[in-house]
């Protein structure tokens, strides 16, 4: 036979263990990365289930399964407190922005997905490789969810053929916290760049790197500009002359 629990986004179905022949039957629940509850209780009425077994009296007859409503003093949570909670952690990085070339002044929507909702204080920080000079961005809004929002604006000098993270450690504090619902604090560490769940595997977003120059003659003046970037999208950062 099965219980089944309550515990978030997948619900645990707990095996029987022990209990035969008596009033009582055991089901050992052991909590998996990703559960969460703020009361343990069991699913609903239909929760316990033969699954192929049987529960029957000392005379042969079937045990009648219902259980107490979920807000009944006899349910689990009726006689229990038991919070489950677990450490939220980083499952991927992406961007709500289209794949494509951006320039200074442009707007990227990043996305840290966590496994559970967590609970933001302060301005968390997310460094991204531009070049020279790396793009420190502030986080957005998300609070509550599990999903944060870092806005990306892209500044005149950085230089990207495939936006990503600098590092693992890239997602900072700053200050500020990442926890659970239950105060839990967040695990920060992020995939490497490039690898699967990163945002530079996730999306192809490139940057327009952009200079001009000027000169005169005669009191005439004359001007150049050059755009930088993957225009061609080899990988390599082109130049245009105009």
């Amino acid at each position: 036979p099965q219980l089944t629990l309550e515990t978030g986004t997948i619900d645990e179905v707990v095996n029987y263990t022990s209990g035969s022949g008596s009033h009582t039957l055991v089901f050992n629940y052991t909590v998996a990365q990703g559960d969460t509850s703020a009361d343990l209780n069991y699913k609903n009425t239909s929760s316990l289930a033969f699954n192929s077994g049987t529960i029957k009296d000392s005379n042969g007859n079937d045990a009648t399964l219902t259980l107490p409503t979920l807000s009944d003093a006899n349910s689990l949570a009726g006689n229990k407190a038991i919070v489950i909670d677990s450490i939220p952690s980083v499952s991927n990085i992406t961007s709500a922005t289209a794949d494509g070339t951006y320039e200074p002044g442009d707007s990227i929507s990043i996305q840290v997905l966590f496994n559970l909702p967590v609970i933001v204080t302060g301005t968390p920080t997310l460094t991204l490789e531009t070049g020279t000079t790396d793009a420190v961005v502030s986080y957005t809004s998300g609070s509550g969810t599990s999903t944060l929002i870092f806005n990306y604006t892209v500044s005149a000098g950085e230089f990207f053929s495939d936006l990503d993270y600098v590092s693992t450690i890239s997602l900072e504090l700053n200050g500020g916290t990442i926890q659970s619902s239950a105060s839990q604090n967040a695990i920060l560490t992020l995939v490497s760049p490039g690898v699967s769940g990163s945002l530079g595997a996730n999306k192809a977003l490139r940057s327009l790197l952009l200079r001009t120059t000027s000169w005169t003659n005669n009191n005439e003046e004359f001007g150049s500009s050059l755009a930088s970037g993957d225009i061609n999208n080899d990988g390599k950062p082109d130049v245009i002359v105009g």
